[in-house]
């Protein structure tokens, strides 16, 4: 067989047929390799051209019937005999021509070689639920059970998914034996769980929200690859998912109305857990309109703005707020501190989005259940092993993907984090005036009066951010594991102060923190074995302590330089990152510098109020 695409790469080789062959050098004349960008690569004849590629020896009847449904042959590529030039002589041999025509839809969706690989083992890793969702109790509706069984077990099947990209050697018999071991959720626990019975609604609630955005983002990703790739050191499916959010938050309305037709708005005790699955199927199906769809992918594709930093978010949220953490029972009426997440089998449910409990450290640590918030990490997921890649390098991305989310997931959002990828090469720096974490506090943290009408920073004032032992959690140096198995690990700095707000821009936030860190590089305040400014922090956490107390208005000299070092780190980044992004930092430094005078104008506008004498009642 003469090879010249991705048969002849060796691992793509063995991924598609578990098995290597010998090859040499050839050459086939008055041929054509096209290959477009960001597609895969297809020949057709072409007089007076050749394609350099490899003979293989040893093809069987067996691994010719597997190639043929690699390549579709028939519909995509046709199988025939060609004469090459190898070894010195020529020699008849098999080759894959493509039909240009049949191919045209798939090279306009963007599929690349890595993506025709992927969908092919993801076809063969689905044969395997057949068995599986005969025990999905339907009625006997075979196909719909079969998608009801993919939706259930998709972290799974994903795990397995990657499994077999990164190992050609895993056997399909063992794919096979993790897919019938793994367990259906169900609701039958209910039943002898009073506790757990009156936060059904919600949680199942929950539970059919994210199995409806795990149906869109899988066909955004299937109906757009161009779209939606990203590069293998950022998360897979982080443009896929903001698509995803993007339309099921502008169909909110239609969205509430179909929940409500399939009478799914409310716990129904004569439901299964997959009769959940297929209300979800159901109402995806119907939100999902080609024309829409296209007009938002080409929404995301028109505002992406890549910048050279990855980046990364995880958002808390919780009924409680800052009293999630160690909250007696049934203190919260929705979901009890979501002490039965597990239960309900959310972590599944929300393996796209990062889904888990975060109970900051205590519980949890112990082994224990917990209570605290739901978080959703982008980029962090379990499908074999717990790492976490970078959601983006894309500060309006990241932003959307915030604010969509909190939008969406219909639980009252709390709390922020922002990571930004550091460099291990540069050193960590003393900052040079500890006021610029107060320009911090003021672009991203929560700045309002309290119910005495005492202006406040109630992140670190409520003690939201402060660790009993560890002290104040302003900025955190975490390393993060890209794939699993790796002992290497890439230094993150992940700021923890940010209050979560429905419908707010994050970009101002992010810009100005990615030109802070950028820049000025400050030792971060946890996290740093060895740090030499331990002694310097503490007293920084007591003086920060005490802002957040009384906040007083910084001087303009401090916020002009603290602007400026945003400024040099952010354009430092947009000379690596191409003019586009240049002009996207320049129009955007304007906000942060707006948004930084508006806070510190509220400050100076309450102590000039608490100055003002009261009026006298009863005289003009």
């Amino acid at each position: 067989m003469f090879v010249y695409g991705s048969l002849n790469d060796d691992h793509h080789f063995r991924l598609l047929t578990g098995m290597s062959l010998e090859g040499i050098p050839a050459r086939l004349a008055n041929f054509r390799r096209i290959h477009p960008k960001n597609a895969f690569a297809f020949a057709v004849p072409w007089s007076g051209g050749h394609i350099e590629g490899r003979l293989l020896s040893g093809v069987t009847p067996a691994l010719l019937a597997k190639l043929d449904e690699y390549e579709s042959a028939g519909s995509l590529y046709e199988r025939l005999i060609v004469e090459v030039e190898a070894g010195g002589r020529k020699q008849q041999a098999w080759i894959y021509i493509a039909d240009p025509e049949a191919i045209r839809p798939w090279l306009e969706r963007g599929f690349a070689e890595r993506d025709r690989i992927e969908a092919f083992v993801e076809q063969s890793v689905h044969r395997y639920l057949e068995t599986k969702a005969d025990r999905c109790p339907l009625g006997g509706r075979r196909a719909l059970a079969l998608a009801v069984t993919g939706e259930l077990l998709s972290e799974e099947i994903q795990g397995l998914l990657s499994q077999a990209l990164e190992d050609e050697q895993l056997a399909p018999w063992l794919i096979k034996h993790e897919i019938e071991k793994a367990d259906l959720p169900g609701l039958e626990w209910l039943e002898g769980d009073r506790k757990a019975r009156p936060f059904a609604g919600a949680y199942m609630s929950l539970a059919l929200r994210l199995m409806i955005f795990n149906q869109i983002e899988t066909r955004f990703r299937h109906n757009f690859r161009g779209l939606t790739r990203t590069g293998e050191e950022l998360y897979e499916r982080s443009l896929s998912a903001l698509m995803a959010l993007k339309l099921l938050v502008d169909q909110g309305p239609a969205l509430k109305e179909l929940i409500a037709r399939q009478g799914v708005d409310t716990f129904r005790p004569d439901f299964t857990y997959p009769d959940y699955a297929v209300a979800a199927l159901f109402i995806a199906e119907e939100l999902w309109q080609e024309e829409r769809a296209r007009a938002t992918a080409a929404w995301v594709d028109d505002h992406r703005q890549p910048g050279d930093t990855p980046l990364g978010a995880e958002l808390e949220f919780s009924q409680l707020g800052v009293r999630a953490i160690g909250a007696r029972e049934n203190a919260d009426p929705l979901f009890d501190g979501f002490y039965y997440f597990h239960d309900f089998d959310l972590a599944r449910r929300g393996w796209k989005l990062g889904a888990h409990i975060d109970d900051h450290g205590f519980a949890a640590a112990r082994g224990q259940r917990a209570r605290g918030f739901l978080e959703l990490a982008f980029g962090r997921y379990r499908l074999y092993g717990d790492v976490s890649k970078p959601a983006t390098r894309d500060p309006w991305v990241l932003a959307q993907l915030i604010d969509l989310a909190a939008r969406y997931i219909d639980v009252k959002p709390h709390s922020l984090h922002l990571s930004i990828q550091a460099d291990e090469n540069i050193p960590f720096k003393r900052l040079e005036n500890p006021e610029y974490f107060i320009c911090l506090l003021l672009l991203g943290g929560d700045l309002r009066e309290d119910s005495s009408g005492r202006l406040r920073e109630m992140r670190i004032f409520h003690g939201e951010i402060l660790h009993p032992e560890t002290g104040l959690h302003l900025s955190r140096l975490n390393r993060h594991h890209q794939r699993p198995g790796e002992e290497s690990t890439l230094p993150v700095v992940e700021y923890q102060f940010a209050r979560l707000h429905y419908e707010y821009d994050y970009q101002p936030l992010i810009l100005a923190l990615k030109g802070f860190q950028r820049r000025a590089n400050p030792w971060p305040f946890k996290g740093c074995t060895g740090c030499p400014e331990q002694e310097r922090h503490q007293d920084l956490e007591t003086a920060l302590k005490q802002w957040a107390a009384f906040p007083s208005p910084i001087s303009q000299r401090c916020c002009d330089d603290f602007l400026e070092i945003v400024r040099a780190g952010l354009e430092e980044e947009a000379a690596a990152a191409g003019e586009r992004y240049t002009r996207y930092v320049h129009s955007h430094l304007e906000a942060i510098a707006a948004q930084l005078q508006r806070r510190n104008q509220r400050i100076h506008d309450y102590h000039q109020r608490l100055r003002r004498p009261e009026p006298v009642q009863g005289i003009t």
